[in-house]
């Protein structure tokens, strides 16, 4: 492989800082990590720790949330496949790999976010890499993987709506103790938000496999099975494995969380990297952050259970879960699931193998009985229950990352050297010299470095 050695600022046109942040080091982003939750224009209101920013609020631009949206679920090539086609390469989602891991590679969420232009969502799942790309970046020069990081960006970035997003500013939908900070003006929130009903569906097929043959029951119902009683009655399961809906949902939920945690903590470390200040926090209650309190927040659309509580189900025509009121019924939503898994194993699609037909051929497709079970189980739950899964949202939020310029003078204030790296005290300096190489204070004047 060819070394991209050190770049070389006199035949790039980006700003020295992307250089900074191109050749930081990984170890130092990792121990250099913390919330740094005061930004520039923002109010301390507090006894103690009193602060008024004499600072614009500053917009981060489209660079930088280029870098931070790459590094928090960028596309990264394709995965290596690298298990026996004909046991476990049927588990597969898709191909192709992002800055994160995922079970099965099903990666199932996405991230949102906004700041004061609009909001918006990055539509991953469609994006595949160029054929024989088994990396989007190896192998590039610094100004040609910021080309490709910024094409990526703009192909899947679609705008939802123009203006900040009117996410909760009270409770109950926000803590008080992050109300002060969340959402604030030249802030970039992001958002990662889960179908659940991707992977869940998708394990289905393994947990009611011929070779699992596991008997789900519903615990809220003596411990019946869930669905499977005939398929109990034949042999055709093994009453001996026996898994509840409620310790399934968990595993699911499970997996599933930590692609949040994972988009966050990638998003963090580039935090360090680019010299911006920031914090993951969870004080949104996801309800209202969807759509489905006081506020429109990211407009998800809402589903009724059976017992008249609601849930969020997806962003209508964007991101929507494998559930009605998208699909007639549970039945026609597992069809809708195989026709999107096995299409990516289809001839005309990117796979990472020098003999790619010889692999795939290779790989088993589910037994006709399996995918009968596995639609009976999906419409036993939404028949009893009147939502899939039962317990978790379909469209699960979590974990939200902020992103601002973090305000140097507080930090100076109140904390000995070292709070702010000597990143975060060149950003200015290296990332927008048109303002000096400081942050435009208040009652200058100018629309400051972050408009677009």
């Amino acid at each position: 492989m060819t070394s991209l050695g050190a770049p070389d600022p006199s035949t790039s046109a980006a700003p020295p800082g992307l250089l900074d942040a191109l050749s930081y080091p990984f170890f130092q982003c990792v121990v250099d990590r913390k919330s740094r939750r005061v930004g520039l224009g923002m109010t301390v209101e507090s006894e103690i720790l009193d602060y008024a920013s004499p600072y614009e609020p500053v917009p981060l631009g489209e660079l930088e949330e280029a870098l931070l949206c790459t590094a928090g679920t960028g596309l990264t090539g394709l995965n290596l496949g690298d298990l026996d086609p004909a046991r476990g390469m049927s588990t597969l989602v898709q191909w192709t790999t992002r800055t994160w891991p995922s079970s099965c590679s099903n990666h199932g969420t996405e991230l949102f976010f906004t700041n004061d232009d609009g909001l918006y969502m990055l539509d991953m799942h469609r994006l595949v890499p160029e054929p024989g790309e088994v990396s989007t970046l190896s192998g590039r020069s610094h100004d040609e993987q910021v080309e490709r990081m910024l094409a990526l960006y703009r192909s899947a970035r679609v705008t939802l709506s123009e203006g900040r997003a009117p996410l909760p500013r009270t409770l109950p939908g926000l803590f008080d103790f992050n109300q002060w900070n969340a959402n604030q003006p030249g802030t970039t929130l992001f958002i990662p938000v889960t179908n659940t009903t991707l992977e869940y569906i998708n394990l289905l097929f393994i947990y009611l496999a011929r070779s699992y043959r596991f008997t789900l029951v519903d615990e809220q119902h003596g411990g019946r099975p869930a669905g499977l009683q005939a398929a109990v009655d034949s042999g055709r399961l093994d009453p001996a494995r026996r898994m509840g809906i409620v310790e399934l949902e968990q595993r699911v939920l499970s997996m599933l969380v930590v692609e949040q945690a994972f988009i966050c903590q990638n998003i963090n470390l580039a935090l360090q990297a680019l010299g911006l200040g920031g914090w993951t926090f969870t004080g949104y209650l996801a309800r209202f952050v969807m759509g489905g309190g006081d506020v429109p927040g990211l407009g998800f659309r809402f589903a009724t259970a059976a017992d008249g509580s609601t849930f969020p189900v997806g962003r209508d025509g964007h991101f929507e879960a494998f559930t009605p009121p998208y699909h007639a019924d549970m039945r026609a939503a597992v069809d809708a699931f195989m026709e999107v898994k096995w299409a990516a194993f289809e001839e005309d699609v990117p796979k990472p193998y020098l003999e790619p037909d010889k692999v795939v051929s290779a790989v088993p497709r589910p037994h006709p009985d399996t995918v009968e079970l596995v639609k009976d189980y999906c419409q036993y739950c939404w028949d009893t229950y009147g939502r899939f899964p039962v317990y978790a949202d379909p469209m699960y939020q979590r974990l939200t990352v902020q992103a601002q310029h973090a305000d140097p003078d507080f930090y100076e204030r109140y904390y000995p050297p070292g709070a702010l790296t000597g990143q975060h005290l060149a950003h200015f300096e290296r990332w927008h010299p048109e303002t000096g190489g400081e942050p435009p204070r208040r009652g200058t004047g100018g629309d400051g470095p972050g408009e677009r």
